[in-house]
């Protein structure tokens, strides 16, 4: 087996806004104003268009699970997904274009992946005669968030693949994390590829003997020049990013409770008013970076642990478990025990929930014999 990854961390932490814009558009079509879509985001349809706007990956996966609730349309995530063509990512657009084969556009894809908005993905594996791109998932998500994720993923990958016009190019099947036999057949019928099933991890199969014909549109001095490009633009991204990363880095790995922001500067060896003012040019701040973590931690420890509300609220540094609940409902619009049992009932398994409505059954019956 042949595996090489296209995955960077530091694609999610400041995404090109025009994926939610093409989100906002979606659902937009389908009656639902981008107001609705951006709900909770901390982003305006204007901003989306601004230059220095960046997104996070939790304001994306909550503009999915929004456009999702408000339209009633579970293909949506693939139906945006869909709309992301080559076009969208500028110069490294071109250079996965101008690439002589599939295989080295996968390649640059992997090198350049901040650049295309990569997320979870995806991880090229040679089996035999088929190759397949894999995604991962993205663990600080809601179990819900992935799913949609993931397949926005898909589709947007199916979309590039398609791009690039590789002659016999057709997918021989993909596999989706979703269980619901109906969903799946949409989905392959929606993204014209009928052989769909149920996987962990999303697929995208097709031939192997594809990645190393010639694409109709090579031509290796455009290449190399939009690959000079992107190193420019990779340089420039990284060094924009890589202090937001920092800061998160530090929130979301404090031991005990929460750093402040004068502590968090003082690891990064910086006086608070620099620290301040180098996030002020990034459009971001203390702030908005500790809601992001707080956010995601709160729904990692709903989701996965039995901490208290306020053992929750502690760590968080909140001052008590009302304003705690407060901000985990403005979060996700339930409160922290409403959302615990429905993520507690979406990683239940068929044998399980079989399992405990057996012997629940079994248990009121003993009960009725013996009265």
């Amino acid at each position: 087996m042949e595996r090489f990854e296209v995955v960077s961390n530091t694609a999610c932490a400041a995404l090109n806004p025009a994926e939610i814009a093409a989100i906002v558009d979606t659902a937009y079509s389908l009656g639902i104003p981008a107001a609705n879509t951006l709900e909770r985001t901390g982003l305006s349809s204007s901003s989306l268009f601004h230059e220095k706007c960046k997104a996070t990956l939790q304001q994306h996966a909550t503009a999915i699970c929004n456009a999702v609730q408000y339209t009633g349309d579970r293909l949506l995530p693939l139906r945006a997904g869909s709309q992301i063509h080559l076009s969208a990512f500028g110069i490294i657009g071109y250079a996965l274009w101008s690439s002589a084969t599939l295989r080295e556009a996968l390649a640059t894809a992997q090198k350049y992946a901040p650049l295309l908005n990569l997320k979870c993905g995806p991880t090229l594996a040679i089996e035999r005669e088929d190759a397949i791109l894999y995604f991962g998932e993205q663990r600080e998500l809601s179990a819900r968030e992935r799913e949609l994720c993931v397949e926005f993923e898909l589709a947007k990958m199916l979309t590039i693949l398609r791009d690039l016009h590789i002659a016999g190019f057709n997918t021989s099947a993909i596999r989706l994390p979703s269980s619901s036999a109906e969903h799946l057949v949409r989905a392959g019928i929606m993204l014209d590829c009928p052989r769909s099933a149920h996987a962990e991890l999303a697929q995208i199969r097709f031939s192997a003997a594809l990645l190393d014909c010639n694409l109709p549109q090579a031509n290796a001095r455009t290449h190399q020049a939009c690959l000079e490009a992107c190193d420019r633009l990779l340089a420039d991204y990284s060094g924009q990013s890589d202090l937001a990363t920092s800061v998160r880095s530090i929130l979301t790995s404090a031991s005990g409770t929460i750093p402040t922001l004068t502590e968090v500067a003082g690891i990064l060896y910086m006086s608070a008013r620099t620290l301040r003012r180098r996030l002020d040019l990034l459009d971001t701040s203390y702030s908005q970076l500790l809601d992001e973590v707080r956010r995601t931690l709160a729904i990692r420890y709903v989701s996965s642990t039995c901490l208290t509300t306020e053992a929750m609220a502690e760590k968080l540094g909140y001052s008590d478990a009302a304003n705690f609940s407060h901000a985990f409902k403005r979060w996700t619009g339930q409160a922290p025990g409403q959302y615990r049992s429905r993520a507690s009932n979406m990683t239940e398994t068929p044998r399980d929930r079989f399992l405990r409505t057996s012997l629940a059954s079994q248990s009121f019956s003993m009960q009725t014999s013996a009265a």
